[in-house]
């Protein structure tokens, strides 16, 4: 241990100015789906986000996909290219990325580096033909549409291994910044984040442990879902609890090695929400199916949806028990129950199979309930069933999305009964608003554009205030995860808070920032201040610091002076100590708290 002349000790009546507080309204967000069509820029390699290969005959002319399987290395990259199997055309490959996005991603420079040896181009944003190894800055024009890459030529000997396309702003910071500044800065608000779509939950095929995306994957695109080690690595960084998604048809073993993952690698600060598949009761999807069927194999009795159902709390109680087998019984997870949101019968009959011995033999115990109580899913409709689709004004349809709030008010209080009958906590897994047509309406023109205006206007934040404030306090519900980050509107839904990263004027996360993120109202005055905390080294030149403290197992919050919280990385936590790595610069302030005292330093990040 340094000596303390070595070291800046800050005791709490060193910084009598700070007045730290908690949330008295936790707030979750869904992220969107890490996709090349996301307007969600997640890495500060856009590589990461690109299409998966298409596959194509290596000619000038040929079709743009020719369906031909090719031998690829463990990270996903051709083993050759031209690739020939002897009775087909020579193929080669492509991959598209920041593709269809409106333009809403930054021009400027890139720096493209390929290792190996081969021959790559670029088309559409940017231009240009380059033989490999390359390291280069390549000039991209959002307004020329997306960004195609090229493998024309990859040498079997030394095949093309890696490619990256790092955005402007990091060309030269890329290697110490995982994630986008600004995807950092949006979800720094949030409590939680919910990777149901990162994890591509819905229709997932994952069965086995080894069927997951490796991190050295040269895309994040894969229909396994993001790298759990990314995931980890986010909420370490961002200092934000998990909800995490497990695959419908994931097996016991793959539980096991997620848990197992998850304790070594997670913030032991930090929580995990525990939730089986996403929305089983759901016919649109194929778990829904997958469940009714496996309760069928199992000798459940019922209708499919009804085997569905007991089948999800079979599921639900094995993956909290595999959970529990690693952590033991922790508080750090969150074993939460799957619901539909606007019935609370069916959320009873879930409960009831959950605490039946014959789905739950280990009699594991649940901690919440999860709903989603969206508001305005039968205005869009209605405008056709009624004729006035040509007719009604934007300011017209708000009026009817605000009209249907009390049913989900209704909603929320039924299953809040619920949850208070069985000794839970009531959870939102998704909601905001669900204006969007269905069946065949999904292709009316005219109502798609209505409906894109509507969820664009003024109005609505007033509307997602209300709403908010019902659940938080009359409802006084629990984690709210709201539905979801960033995504353009299409006929398919406006279900982004921002429709894009840099979008100043979105009513709906205006709303949470004036209705949700500013409800700090519990004061940390009454819990004894008796610790002393060294920082070492203070000032710190990159970032990293040794936080050494005598607390038992501490919660850490990192503040900058004007009390906003900071993006941190918990690089190693040990009895006694905890080493830091912040993304920030100048005075960084900070907490640590147990269930009996707390402690708070300061440190300078040059």
């Amino acid at each position: 241990m340094k000596s303390k002349c070595s070291q800046l000790l800050f005791l709490l009546l060193a910084i009598p100015t700070l007045s730290f507080s908690q949330t008295s309204r936790p707030a979750g967000i869904n992220l969107s789906g890490v996709v090349d069509w996301s307007t969600e820029l997640v890495f500060t390699d856009a590589f990461k986000q690109a299409r998966e290969w298409t596959v194509h005959e290596a000619r000038d002319g040929a079709p743009w996909d020719s369906g031909v399987s090719i031998p690829l290395q463990v990270t996903g990259f051709p083993l050759e290219i031209p690739y020939s199997n002897g009775t087909q055309a020579p193929q080669a490959v492509r991959a598209l990325l920041l593709w269809d996005l409106q333009g809403h991603y930054p021009s400027g420079k890139y720096r493209l580096m390929v290792t190996g040896s081969g021959r790559v181009r670029l088309w559409g944003a940017a231009n240009g033909t380059f033989q490999c190894p390359v390291d280069t800055l390549v000039t991209v024009n959002a307004a020329n549409g997306g960004v195609v890459l090229e493998i024309e030529r990859s040498v079997a000997s030394n095949p093309i291994k890696a490619v990256k396309f790092i955005y402007p702003k990091y060309v030269n910071t890329w290697q110490n910044q995982v994630f986008t500044t600004e995807f950092l800065d949006f979800v720094k608000d949030f409590q939680t984040i919910r990777f149901m779509d990162w994890l591509r939950t819905n229709n997932s095929e994952v069965k086995t442990w080894a069927e997951r995306t490796p991190m050295n994957h040269y895309t994040q695109t894969k229909n396994s879902g993001v790298a759990w080690e990314y995931i980890i690595e986010l909420c370490n960084i961002t200092n934000k609890n998990a909800w995490i998604n497990i695959p419908h048809q994931a097996n016991d073993q793959y539980m096991q090695e997620l848990a197992k993952l998850l304790k070594e690698k997670l913030n032991p600060n930090l929580k995990i929400y525990l939730e089986y598949s996403n929305e089983v009761w759901n016919g649109i999807f194929s778990q829904h199916a997958y469940a009714g069927s496996a309760g069928l194999a199992l000798g459940y009795s019922g209708e499919p949806w009804v085997r569905a159902w007991k089948y999800t709390a079979k599921r639900s109680a094995d993956l909290f028990y595999q959970f529990e087998r690693v952590f033991g019984q922790s508080d750090r997870l969150v074993k939460v129950i799957p619901c539909f949101g606007v019935n609370d019968w069916i959320t009873n009959e879930l409960l009831t199979y959950f605490n039946d011995p014959l789905y739950n033999p280990q009699r594991v115990k649940a901690d919440a309930i999860a709903i989603a109580p969206y508001f305005g899913g039968a205005v869009a409709d209605q405008l056709v069933t009624e004729n006035v689709v040509n007719s009604i004004s934007t300011a017209q349809i708000v009026a009817r999305i605000k009209a249907a709030l009390p049913e989900s008010f209704a909603w929320m209080n039924a299953q809040k009964a619920v949850a208070d009958k069985y000794g839970l906590k009531l959870l939102v897994y998704e909601g905001g608003s669900h204006v969007v047509a269905t069946g065949a309406n999904v292709n009316n023109d005219a109502l798609t554009n209505k409906l894109i205006a509507a969820n664009r206007d003024a109005g609505l934040q007033e509307l997602y205030c209300a709403y908010s404030q019902y659940w938080y306090n009359t409802v006084k519900g629990d984690l709210f995860c709201f539905f979801s980050s960033h995504g353009l509107p299409s006929k398919w839904g406006s279900w982004g808070m921002k429709e894009y990263m840099n979008q100043t004027e979105a009513p709906k996360y205006k709303a949470l920032k004036a209705c949700v993120f500013s409800a700090i109202t519990t004061r940390i005055q009454d819990i004894k201040l008796s610790v002393d905390v060294s920082v070492y080294p203070n000032p710190t030149l990159d970032g990293t610091f040794l936080i050494q403290h005598s607390l038992n197992q501490p919660t850490v919050r990192l503040y900058d002076a004007l009390g906003r919280q900071v993006d941190a990385k918990m690089v190693s936590t040990n009895q006694g100590e905890i080493r830091v790595q912040v993304h920030a610069k100048g005075i960084v302030l900070g907490v640590l708290q147990d269930e009996k005292v707390m402690g708070r330093f300061k440190v300078l990040v040059r």
